[in-house]
């Protein structure tokens, strides 16, 4: 597909000048986006990458190109990357169960990982509970560590017979490169992206990344209206498969590149063949009730589409930073935003789709939004209950007015946990309702639904399972 450019596509200053008004509007401290393309006709690649407002504004310093940001979850394409060479190695295959490789491992307090598969892994099917976050440490043991401790965990359904964000699956799959290449998952991150796309800010420590300028994430609490720097610097490297990279806009943009030449690498290396490229590409999961993002999911990417044109990507949350990977295989395009606080969604979803419109020539079309007030939400008692996974809580109930409200509970230990109550709002969909905490929040869908014969609240994209009925509040 061609899309006709204007002269004024990759002027830099005339996107500076964009993501200025845009970060002033949605109040974030700092971005930095770009994107890249290849001519369909002519192979001539072009990019541009736009910076505006600070890293940090406690320090001051500015957002610049080469500022490193925590690209989060987009981490996870690296690690499905890495999985898909070990396979064209022989080394596994995606059907091969996790206990193969993970003897005596469990994955839950139900599972001995001989049901789960690399498969299983790769499209969040598997049923582990998906946000265990314990830090264990700094050392090179830690993901090790890290994985012993998921047998704590109850699973949220059977192998395959349900879908769930799952970032404890990640680090399992961190595990198993760590296994087979006998180092760490870093190390191999450095040997197999960073050296054959010769990627010189694609960081997952911080001895690494301090010596750069890197973004800090900004949050504020609920009801407050300025973002001041995150408590918490990044996430804990026991996680890391799943969501500690940092990373230049243009060494983000080179690895996708990567996926618009056929796995191509540089030199004559290859990072991928083109029929693994093709292969992660294909849907694995439709969704069904989980998409809030989209309706399918492959290995590792999101799929969907902007208006007929093929799109796979992935986005990436840490504390107080957000990251966009968007790649359109039949366009020759790869865009990547940053933002590290603010209403960070909304300026997002501006950018990517100012970004389609220039260079893909469609739009990429509005969010899940409420249909009415919150005094119009139905929700049958059958659903009315606690919902839950590993660290976070929903109780939903109705108050003696009869006005449907959620309560949302999350900490990793008692000494962390907060509580906070949000009206229920109604959507067009049956059984699909929003909420947020305050105007400066986005809409998250609670959508009820039944998994596995369990009855679950899908949270944006997680599934927490019911756990028992609750009584109507005072």
């Amino acid at each position: 597909m061609t899309n006709t450019l204007s002269p004024l596509a990759f002027d830099t200053a005339r996107w500076e000048q964009f993501l200025g008004e845009t970060a002033r509007r949605h109040h974030v401290p700092g971005i930095v986006a770009g994107v890249l393309r290849i001519d369909g006709e002519t192979g001539v690649e072009q990019r541009f990458v736009a910076s505006t407002g600070l890293a940090n504004n406690r320090t001051g310093v500015e957002t610049t190109r080469d500022t490193l940001c925590q690209i989060g979850s987009v981490t996870k394409i690296i690690t499905a990357t890495m999985i898909m060479q070990l396979r064209e190695e022989g080394k596994l295959e995606l059907e091969t169960l996790v206990s193969e490789l993970l003897p005596d491992t469990p994955l839950s307090t139900q599972d001995d990982g001989t049901k789960i598969t690399i498969r299983h892994l790769l499209s969040h099917t598997s049923g582990i509970n998906g946000d265990v976050f314990t830090d264990t440490g700094r050392g090179d043991d830690c993901i090790e560590k890290y994985v012993a401790l998921l047998k704590d965990a109850e699973p949220l359904f059977t192998p395959g017979n349900g879908w769930s964000y799952c970032n404890s699956g990640w680090v399992v799959l961190g595990r198993i490169i760590e296994l087979i290449d006998g180092r760490t998952w870093d190390a191999s991150v450095q040997a197999r992206i960073s050296q054959r796309l010769d990627l010189h800010q694609f960081l997952t420590l911080p001895e690494q990344i301090m010596s750069h300028r890197y973004q800090h994430g900004h949050t504020r609490d609920t009801g407050a209206n300025d973002w001041v720097p995150a408590p918490t610097t990044a996430l804990p490297r026991s996680v890391g498969p799943a969501g500690i990279i940092n990373s230049s806009v243009d060494d983000l943009l080179d690895f996708g590149r990567s996926f618009l030449r056929g796995g191509l690498g540089v030199a004559g290396t290859n990072v991928l063949s083109p029929e693994s490229v093709e292969l992660m590409a294909q849907v694995q999961a439709d969704l069904g009730d989980a998409d809030a993002l989209s309706p399918q999911w492959g290995l590792g990417w999101i799929l969907d589409e902007w208006e007929g044109h093929r799109l796979f990507w992935h986005g990436g949350t840490t504390v107080g930073n957000k990251a966009w990977f968007q790649v359109l295989p039949d366009d020759g395009v790869v865009i990547v935003v940053f933002c590290n606080g603010g209403i960070a969604n909304r300026a997002g979803a501006d950018i990517v789709d100012a970004f389609a419109r220039e260079f893909v020539g469609v739009t990429t079309g509005a969010g899940t939004g409420p249909s009415g007030p919150a005094t119009e939400a139905v929700v049958k008692d059958e659903w009315l209950g606690t919902y839950g996974d590993f660290i976070t809580s929903v109780e939903v109930y109705k108050t003696e007015e009869g006005q449907v409200k959620a309560k949302l509970t999350q900490g990793l230990d008692p000494s962390s946990v907060t509580s906070t109550v949000f009206d229920v709002l109604p959507t067009a969909k049956p059984n699909r309702f929003v909420s947020r905490p305050d105007a400066l929040s986005t809409w998250s869908q609670l959508t009820f639904t039944t998994v596995d014969g369990q009855p679950c609240l899908y949270a944006d994209i997680r599934c927490l399972r019911k756990r028992d009925a609750v009584e109507v509040a005072a």
